[in-house]
């Protein structure tokens, strides 16, 4: 660390995810990815408080969730609904999912509360756009690979939105309501 600061004097920081056991001593700025699923959700918010707790600025680098039916619930691995070919490329769904953008809205809007409430200094959706993973409405509702991104718009292939016409993305629910957090 004192490398680092001899070359820059700038705030420092790590982004850290949740199992790291970080000493933050060193750092001005506790930098960590928190995503709420099921099995932490009752400490959610108290763990929340105690890094607020721990005297520094905190900033919430990544958290986020998809938008299909039960996806809160297992929101760190709520993308692994994808099947790949040899190369890494999405190809396909791998099963049959409804889409609940409501869902999806929902949980971010809890989340930005929570952070809110609880003192964070600064929080960051994941994400906006997963362009490898397209809104597809018509044929086979698996190839539909926007269910599996966490972006809180859909990607649209081979055309343009309707809210906004020079973007080749349509918000989802989700965007109305980042917007409307950030707003308040």
């Amino acid at each position: 660390m004192a490398v680092v600061r001899e070359h820059f004097g700038g705030k420092l920081t790590y982004c850290a995810i949740p199992f790291e056991r970080i000493d933050w001593t060193p750092f001005d700025i506790m930098s960590i990815e928190l995503i709420r699923s099921a099995e932490v959700a009752d400490q959610f918010r108290t763990g929340v408080r105690d890094l607020v707790a721990q005297r520094k600025p905190v900033a919430i680098t990544g958290f986020g969730t998809t938008s299909w039916k039960g996806t809160a619930d297992i929101a760190p691995r709520s993308n692994e609904i994808v099947e790949y070919d040899a190369t890494g490329a999405p190809i396909r769904l791998n099963g049959s999912f409804v889409r609940d953008e409501a869902g999806q809205a929902a949980y971010l809007s809890e989340l930005l509360e929570i952070f809110d409430s609880e003192g964070v200094d600064s929080a960051f959706v994941f994400l906006f756009a997963l362009h490898s993973h397209p809104h597809r409405p018509d044929g086979d509702p698996r190839d539909d690979l926007d269910l599996a991104s966490l972006g809180i718009v859909k990607v649209l292939e081979d055309s343009y939105g309707d809210t906004y016409p020079d973007m080749t993305w349509e918000p989802k629910e989700a965007f109305a309501a980042v917007a409307q957090s950030y707003r308040a």
